[in-house]
C-alpha cells in the first residue's frame, strides 16, 4: 500500500473487568500497531488526531489516526523492513524521522517529503529526530558502528549491555530545518539515547547515558542546544544510591519526571520530578513499581505496572494501567484504570501509557490479543477506581 491509503479498522468497546471503565480498542489488523514512544510528540488537530506506527502489507509505516471518525491514513511508504521512529513538530506542522541515512521532513497534509540532511559515512544515524519547541532545529544523534564477527539474531535489548560496555563515539547533532546545516553540539564515548527536547524551551533538551540502570553512574543529563553546555539532572552522586530513568518532560516544558529504585533492588520504588536546572526537587516513595510512568504535571501520574508474565523481576505480575494522585505531600494509589495484560515483548508491546493532551484519557498499547493494538480509556473519577493492593490477583486464564 502507498501513502494516502485509507484504512477503517473496526473499533471494539468493552468494559474492564477490574475498573468498570469503558475501553475502546482503536486498531485491529493482522500486524502490530502502537502509538509513538511515550516521550515523543504525536498529537495533532488539538488532540483529536494522533500519529502511530503499524505493520501493514508486510511493512512498518507511520499512520495518522483521526479519533472523530476512526479513519486511519498511511503517511509513509518505507521500502525497508524496520519499525520507524518519528516526532511531530507542532510549530512546523511537520513530521521528522530517519529513512536510511536521510533525515526526512514530511507534510501529512500533502504527503510531500524532503531530505534535510544526510548522515556522513562512518557514523550511523539513530534515535528519533526530535524537533525543538520553536521548530527551528531537529535534534538527533550519530553513533559509530560497532564491529563484530559474531552472527546473532536481534531481539529486544539484545545489544543493550554490549553497547553500554563498548562506549561508542556518539554525537548529538543540531540540524537547521530550513538550510540543512548540521552541527555537533555534544560528543562523548557513551551509549547515549532518549534525546528529548523541551516542549516549551527551544534551547533546552535532555538525553541519557544508557545501559542497565544499576550500572549507569548518571542517567539524566541536560544540554543547552545553543551553547553545548551539559549538566546532570537529578544528580545521582547524592549518597542515596538510586538508579533512576525513563525521564520525560511535563507539559510545562520546565520540569522533568522520572522514576527509579535502589541499585541493589531493595526498598521502595520512587517517583520524582525536578526542573531542568535542578530546582524544586520532589521525590517520593511509590507503593508499587511500574515499568514506565507519564504525566502532564505532578497531580496525576499513570504507570503500566509489569508484564503479564509472572517470571518478571518484580516477582508477582501486576499488568495494570495504574493511576497515582498527588495530595500535596505524597502520592495516593495506585488505582486500577485498566487491565492491559501486555507481554512487553519488544517496544511495540510496551504499554507506554500517556495522557491525552486534555488530561481526560489514557492512550496505551497492549498485545493481549496476540497483536499489539492501541487502546483508549477515559479516566473519570479517581475515587471510583479500585485500589490496587496485594489482594488483587490478575486473571491469566
Amino acid at each position: 500500500m502507498a501513502k494516502g491509503t485509507i484504512y477503517h479498522d473496526p473499533t471494539f468497546g468493552y468494559r474492564d473487568e477490574y475498573s468498570g471503565r469503558e475501553i475502546l480498542r482503536l486498531t485491529d489488523y493482522l500486524g502490530h500497531s502502537n502509538h509513538f514512544y511515550f516521550t515523543d510528540p504525536c498529537w495533532l488537530a488539538s488532540g483529536r488526531s494522533l500519529l502511530f506506527t503499524s505493520d501493514r502489507a508486510n511493512r512498518s509505516n507511520i499512520y495518522r489516526y483521526d479519533l472523530d471518525d476512526h479513519t486511519i491514513t498511511q503517511l509513509t511508504d518505507f521500502a525497508e523492513r524496520r519499525r520507524p521512529h518519528a516526532c511531530w513538530s507542532e510549530a512546523n506542522a511537520r513530521l521528522y524521522f530517519w529513512e536510511g541515512r536521510s533525515l526526512m521532513e514530511l507534510d501529512p497534509a500533502s504527503f510531500n517529503e524532503r531530505v534535510i540532511y544526510e548522515a556522513p559515512h562512518g557514523m550511523e544515524p539513530g534515535e528519533r529526530a526530535n524537533p525543538t519547541a520553536d521548530g527551528r532545529y531537529v535534534i538527533s544523534k550519530l553513533q559509530e558502528p560497532l564491529a563484530t564477527d559474531d552472527a546473532g539474531i536481534s531481539f529486544s535489548y539484545s545489544g543493550f549491555r554490549r553497547l553500554h560496555r563498548a562506549r561508542p563515539l556518539t554525537r548529538i547533532t543540531r540540524t537547521d530545518v530550513a538550510t540543512g546545516e548540521t552541527e555537533i553540539i555534544h560528543e562523548d564515548r557513551r551509549y547515549i539515547t532518549h534525546l528529548n527536547t523541551s516542549p516549551a524551551l527551544p534551547h533546552i533538551m535532555t538525553f541519557c547515558h544508557e545501559g542497565p540502570w544499576d550500572l549507569v553512574e548518571q542517567r539524566i543529563w541536560g544540554l543547552n542546544i545553543e551553547t553545548g553546555v551539559s549538566w546532570k539532572i537529578r544528580p545521582q552522586d547524592d549518597g542515596l544510591d538510586l538508579a533512576v530513568g525513563h525521564e520525560y518532560w511535563f507539559a510545562d516544558g520546565e520540569r522533568v519526571g522520572y522514576h527509579g529504585a535502589r541499585r541493589d533492588g531493595t526498598g521502595d520504588h520512587v517517583f520524582g520530578f525536578i526542573t531542568w536546572d535542578n530546582r524544586d526537587h520532589v521525590e517520593r516513595d511509590f507503593p508499587f513499581r511500574s515499568t514506565h510512568f507519564h504525566s502532564l504535571d505532578e497531580t496525576l501520574v499513570v504507570g503500566d505496572g509489569s508484564p503479564a508474565a509472572v517470571f518478571t523481576h518484580q516477582g508477582v505480575a501486576q499488568p495494570f494501567i495504574q493511576l497515582f494522585r498527588w495530595n500535596g505531600t505524597a502520592y495516593e494509589g495506585p488505582r486500577i484504570l485498566a487491565y492491559h495484560r501486555s507481554t512487553f515483548n519488544d517496544q511495540h508491546a510496551h504499554p507506554h501509557p500517556r495522557f491525552t493532551p486534555d488530561g481526560r484519557s489514557i492512550l496505551y498499547t497492549s498485545d493481549l490479543t496476540a497483536y499489539s493494538n492501541m487502546y483508549l480509556v477515559e479516566i473519570g473519577d479517581f475515587e471510583e477506581l479500585p485500589i490496587l493492593d496485594q489482594s488483587v490477583q490478575p486473571r491469566h486464564t
